[in-house]
């Protein structure tokens, strides 16, 4: 078996640190582990540099940080692999429901409300609380976080804004929801995503691109909550007259 010198021991140990693993316990256990690889592999004559290149690249798919990034992880959140999970079966259950939801609307069967709460309940409460901790754990820059908690406001704003629509929720006065979504995209979110995105030469263009289509997007909802301005009124008579 190859007995590896002092000098390349350093050698892999100057590297691991190099790729950004600052966890001392971590680069020496990866420093033991590839060691232990290269000095079963390897024979006198062999390219040590190259032959520890190839070995290094079987710890990672990206890069080597990622091991640590997910130590962190782990070291964080004891239950991260779990939030993961309800993650996924909340994203699951809740497209479900919206599905059927949808379903029971257009055929006029009793029920549609319960999926619809439960869709709502399940993103507004499960959903995106989730996504926003696990995502928000990912970024490193405030402006980055406070742009992914300005999203997921307007997310749950904009499926309550929905759904009151449909199911004719007289839980306000007709269309605030609308105007407090499209309120907050303008005057919060896009600017924080705007002057968040364009900072960063790398994606300036998709930044403005991406910009562009919120506010085509958000100006054609606005413009549709303004059509029927009759049936606002319809509505708000509606909502006194329960009141009487």
């Amino acid at each position: 078996m190859y007995q590896l010198s002092e000098k390349q021991i350093d050698f892999i140990l100057d590297d691991i640190k190099k790729r950004g693993i600052q966890i001392e316990s971590l680069q020496q256990n990866l420093l033991d582990h590839v060691c232990c690889i290269l000095e079963n592999e390897m024979n006198a004559e062999d390219d040590f540099e190259k032959l520890y290149s190839n070995t290094i690249q079987k710890f990672y798919k990206k890069e080597l940080f990622e091991i640590e990034q997910e130590t962190n992880d782990l070291l964080t959140f004891k239950n991260f692999y779990f939030m993961k999970k309800v993650l996924i079966l909340s994203g699951v259950a809740t497209a479900s429901s919206f599905v059927l939801g949808s379903v029971f609307k257009i055929m006029h069967w009793p029920g549609a409300s319960f999926f619809f709460v439960l869709a709502i309940g399940m993103t507004s409460l499960l959903f995106l609380p989730l996504l926003f901790i696990l995502k928000n754990k990912e970024l490193k820059n405030v402006q980055e976080k406070l742009v992914l908690a300005s999203a997921i406001i307007v997310g749950i704003l904009y499926l309550i804004a929905v759904f009151g629509s449909v199911m004719h929720w007289q839980i306000a006065k007709p269309g605030t929801f609308w105007l407090i979504t499209i309120g907050f995209s303008f005057f919060i979110f896009i600017p924080l995503y705007f002057f968040n995105g364009i900072r960063k030469p790398e994606a300036k263009l998709n930044t403005v691109i991406t910009t562009c289509l919120f506010v085509i997007f958000m100006s054609l909802q606005f413009l549709m909550i303004r059509l029927h301005p009759a049936q606002n009124q319809i509505d708000g008579a509606k909502v006194e007259q329960s009141a009487k």
